[in-house]
């Protein structure tokens, strides 16, 4: 009995091995085919495989430029932003009465914070 049930460990763990052994074979074979594809590629060197190289390294460079463009506006409209707001800031304090000065700066401080939500949400989605 003892020797049946290490016979079928036995053959549970060469079904394993066999399985781990055809997975590394079908990894091996797939980077294989993809290099041959990618060799056979890069070779041909037709008009239409230059257009379509020179349109897909316009995309690319176009959407670095524009990442890198965003994110700078996106810096330059924060300070105007926060510096707006410090100067509103100090007019409600010359202008308004002591009272209503809070009540103010949380209005403003809620419309800052819509601001700030909507180009964190601008500026995330654009990188």
């Amino acid at each position: 009995m003892e020797k049946q049930i290490l016979d079928v460990l036995n053959a549970g763990l060469g079904l394993i091995k066999a399985g781990q052994e055809g997975l590394g074979k079908a990894k091996a074979d797939l980077e294989k085919t993809y290099l041959e594809l990618v060799t056979k590629g890069a070779s041909d060197n037709s008009e239409a495989t230059v257009k379509i190289r020179e349109t897909v390294d316009k995309v690319i460079n176009d959407i670095k430029e524009v990442s890198s463009v965003a994110g700078k506006n996106y810096e330059e409209t924060r300070s105007k932003i926060i510096e707006n707001y410090n100067k509103i800031t100090e007019e409600i304090k010359n202008k308004i009465p002591e009272g209503q000065i809070e009540a103010v700066k949380a209005k403003i401080n809620e419309v800052a914070e819509a601001i700030k939500n909507t180009t964190s949400g601008k500026a995330t989605a654009s990188k």
